[in-house]
Order: C-alpha cells, then sequence, then structure tokens
C-alpha cells in the first residue's frame, strides 16, 4: 500500500526469492500442459484429420492429372479439414500463406470453380513437391495396391493431425492469457469500448475512465490492453507466453520492456503504468530485470493480483 494518501497506488513488486518460486511454478504448469494436452488434442483431431485424408487420397488422381477437376479441388478447399489434407501431400505440408505465394493468386473455392488455369497450376504445385515415400505409385504411373492406398491415407491423416494440434497450440496460450484478463477486467467494472483506429498519440486519446481497449496503438507500439484506471491513470498491459527462456527474454525484456520505456517518455511515469501478464517459461533474473525497468509482472497462476491491483487503483 501506499505511504500516504497523494502516492499512487502500484501493482505488487515481487521479490528475488519470490519470482524465483514464481518461475518454477510458471515451469512445472507449462510442463504439464504439454505432456498432458498434446496428446488429448491429437486423439480429439484425428478422427477428422482420417476422413478428410481418405477423401483426398483416393481423389489424387483427379487433383494432380491436368485437367485438374475442379470441382473436386474447389470441394476440398473450401472444407477445412479436407484443405489441411491437400497441403499435407507435400514432404513437407504448404502453410496457406506459403501456397498464396508460390500460387501467386489467393487461393479460394470460388477462385477456383472459375478458373482452370489455377486449379492446374495448384495440381502442377502439389505433384512436383508431392512426398515419393507416401505415394510410390504415382512416380510410377500405376494403380496403387490397396495397402499403399491404406497406408498413405494413414500416413496423410497424422501429417494432418499433427499440424493441427501444432498451429492450436501457438496461439492458444495467449489467447487464454488475454481472454483471462479480459474477465478481471469485466469482474472488476471495467467495460470494452472499440480502440481508436488512429491509435493513441497524446493524453487527451485515452479512453474514459472506467473502459478498455484492446489490441490498440499506443505512442509508437501497440498493447494488448489499454485499460483507463478509475483513478485516472492509463494501465497498458501486454499478454506474452513463452516455451523456453530464450523466448521469454525476447517477449519480456526485448519487447515490452522496451515499449514500456517509450510509453514513458511519450506520455509520463505518472500517467501510465506499464505491465505484462506472462505465462510459461521465463528465467527468474529476466522477470526481475523487467521490473527493474519499470514493467509490472503479473503471473498467469497468481492473477489474482491484478484483480487487487484493479480493486486498489480507484
Amino acid at each position: 500500500m501506499p505511504a500516504n494518501d497523494n502516492e499512487a497506488v502500484m501493482p505488487t513488486v515481487w521479490a528475488a526469492e519470490q519470482i524465483k518460486e514464481d518461475a518454477a511454478a510458471a515451469r512445472g504448469e507449462f510442463r504439464s500442459r504439454r505432456l498432458d494436452e498434446p496428446l488429448r488434442d491429437y486423439l480429439a483431431q484425428f478422427p477428422v484429420a482420417k476422413a478428410a485424408a481418405d477423401v483426398v487420397v483416393s481423389k489424387l488422381s483427379e487433383v494432380l492429372t491436368p485437367p485438374v477437376n475442379r470441382e473436386a479441388v474447389s470441394s476440398m478447399v473450401g472444407n477445412k479439414a479436407q484443405f489441411s489434407a491437400l497441403r499435407s501431400l507435400a514432404a513437407v505440408p504448404i502453410s496457406e500463406d506459403d501456397l498464396d505465394t508460390l500460387l501467386d493468386a489467393s487461393l479460394s473455392m470460388t477462385a477456383l470453380k472459375r478458373s482452370q488455369e489455377l486449379a492446374d497450376k495448384l495440381g502442377q504445385l502439389l505433384a512436383s513437391s508431392l512426398d515419393p515415400k507416401r505415394f510410390p505409385w504415382i512416380a510410377a504411373d500405376r494403380t496403387p495396391t490397396p495397402e499403399e492406398l491404406d497406408s498413405a491415407q494413414l500416413a496423410t491423416a497424422l501429417i494432418t493431425a499433427v499440424s493441427a494440434v501444432q498451429a492450436g497450440r501457438r496461439g492458444e496460450e495467449s489467447k487464454a492469457l488475454e481472454g483471462k484478463v479480459a474477465e478481471i477486467l469485466n469482474a472488476a467494472g471495467y467495460t470494452q469500448v472499440p480502440k481508436l483506429l488512429t491509435g493513441i498519440k497524446r493524453i487527451s486519446h485515452f479512453p474514459e475512465t472506467g473502459t478498455y481497449m484492446r489490441q490498440t496503438a499506443l505512442g509508437g507500439h501497440n498493447a494488448d490492453y489499454v485499460v483507463r484506471l478509475f483513478d485516472g491513470r492509463l494501465l497498458a498491459l501486454e499478454c506474452k507466453a513463452s516455451n523456453s527462456a530464450v523466448n521469454g527474454f525476447k517477449r519480456l525484456n526485448k519487447e515490452v520492456v522496451v515499449d514500456a520505456g517509450d510509453w514513458h517518455r511519450e506520455f509520463g511515469h505518472s500517467s501510465v503504468v506499464a505491465a505484462a501478464a506472462i505465462r510459461g517459461v521465463f528465467k527468474a533474473e529476466n522477470v526481475a530485470a523487467a521490473q527493474v525497468q519499470n514493467v509490472y509482472v503479473f503471473w498467469w497462476h497468481k492473477m489474482e493480483a491484478l484483480a487487487e491491483f484493479l480493486a486498489a487503483a480507484r
């Protein structure tokens, strides 16, 4: 608590020993999630991936042989699971962004239906990147044996399911963290308002007291949350999830600390409280260093600290 009534309430500054304990707890929570959740997610994804792979692999000749069957490939591209299986035909699966770049066109169900040229171009690209170990009958220009077909369908399903789990994991931790912050803000009586399209460039652009914006340009950097506290100050909060100490240093010390320094220079220390909500693997020394550089830290496993700060900053 502040020493006198004129001193603004600030978030908790964690002691070195406490940071070590919290870093260990966060690492343990991360380890538990990484061991338990991927298998569960994979098992949930596999039936959908297998059904999609069965369709795509069984129609391989229609996809690869010119003129490509536009109706068949457009239907596959319009189906999320089948589109993933289609991109997994390559020896190394092709991302959606890479596919658009390689085709020099925006690939969609409608575009394929309208353009035989685009469909043929897609077929040529897939043929040139096709996995020869999974589909040996293509290079040999023959009909696959039932065993080869089953094996290729299973392998494609496995690759598709794994890709889906990996894609989901990349964004789920940050989304969960951002969702938790929103829950706490709403419970504390704050209301979300639309962000300014021009960004917040001066104090007069701050949102109204008791409101918050998401994914907002604050000065020269984006902030995940810009919260106008009931005491009039601005809480600039970034949500960072990390899977390694190196990644944690980049997210917290190279990104948030730099952003916070610029916010304080642009708007003043008395006007902006810079903070980071963190989840995953962060080195204790790096968290301590961020605190020294005026970035307050809220840990995923003890987010009640954020609720307590919001209650006090009135």
